[in-house]
């Protein structure tokens, strides 16, 4: 098959994807060096990390919109979250718990791309079966708690229909625009659904102009496209189990990803009980983490007192269910 015939959308030429593969490579690898070989403050090595987490995310993007096979991304994905897991690590207190700077890299969903970016990881761990993965994705959004949580009522359902966890929130949107008609769609009744998703594809690339990389197919030399992707509306599709033949043709919906998952679909990741707060009783026995804390993973007795971590840049201490259940191997 020829590159214009596995390419998943039109504006991707075979030129242009692997310049942009070569470079995005290049730059990862550079910034990793540089932050072995060079001595630097902490601000540099989190902005430097910043960069290799997003720059992977954007290869992964660009491969699957010039159509590499799916298990080659599934593979790929991994070293993905594990970089943004090392942004997360490297990061400062003050970047992530600041919501005024209002930038994508304090993941902080009241800015629009950084929830873009939630978006978009929940959603490829879901579509490439890295189930187990989704919980080190909510422990980031955790280390935030008070700011991110019970604020956006689509997030929520989201969270709950990926883990079984309920988080109480008010029928409100962070970004209604564009994000109502898919929200809908998690709440509406099943008859309505496929409409309502169909309704965010349509609408989904002119109400995303706020992204930096919105318009980049346009651009006539050094252009930055990898594609545009609803990796949302597919994670809704697959999760409330929705008839995607009336929209599944449209260009922003990654239907081979849709179709994948379905081929390939797990059962949904054991959540065990809601995430308890340090100082309080277990209410399970078993294996707890906390993103508070690297390397926290323990077991609790039913009772035992889950402890606080005190000088944590997390803020508030909160342990999650493992959702592996297994001792450590000695």
């Amino acid at each position: 098959m020829g590159f214009k015939e596995a390419r998943r959308q039109r504006f991707l030429s075979e030129a242009h994807a692997r310049e942009l593969d070569d470079d995005l490579k290049h730059r990862i690898d550079g910034d990793r060096r540089h932050i072995a070989e060079t001595e630097l403050v902490k601000d540099a090595v989190s902005d430097y990390r910043w960069l290799i987490a997003t720059g992977g995310l954007e290869l992964l993007i660009l491969r699957y919109t010039a159509g590499h096979s799916i298990e080659e991304l599934r593979t790929q994905l991994s070293s993905v979250i594990e970089d943004f897991d090392d942004f997360i690590g490297s990061e400062i207190s003050p970047r992530l718990q600041d919501p005024s700077r209002n930038e994508a890299d304090t993941l902080e969903i009241t800015q629009l791309e950084a929830y873009v970016y939630v978006m978009w990881l929940l959603s490829l761990c879901k579509l490439l079966g890295h189930d187990a993965l989704i919980p080190k994705v909510i422990g980031w959004i955790d280390k935030t708690h008070d700011f991110n949580r019970g604020r956006d009522i689509l997030f929520e359902n989201l969270m709950q229909a990926l883990t079984g966890a309920h988080v109480t929130t008010e029928k409100v949107l962070l970004h209604p625009k564009p994000y109502r008609p898919l929200a809908r769609a998690t709440v509406f009744e099943p008859d309505q659904r496929a409409a309502l998703v169909k309704e965010f594809l349509e609408t989904w690339y002119k109400d995303m102009a706020p992204c930096y990389w919105h318009g980049t197919h346009t651009e006539k030399e050094g252009s930055s496209y990898f594609g545009y992707w609803a990796f949302e509306a597919a994670l809704v599709t697959v999760l409330w189990d929705i008839d995607d033949s009336s929209y599944r043709d449209h260009l922003v919906y990654p239907k081979d990803l849709v179709d994948w998952a379905r081929e390939h679909r797990t059962e949904a990741v054991p959540s065990g009980p809601s995430r308890t707060p340090g100082g309080g009783p277990c209410p399970q026995a078993g294996w707890w983490f906390t993103p508070a804390l690297k390397g926290s993973r323990r077991y609790f007795t039913q009772g035992e007192v889950m402890p606080n971590i005190e000088g944590s840049d997390y803020g508030s201490t909160f342990w999650q269910w493992d959702v592996d259940q297994t001792a450590p191997k000695l």
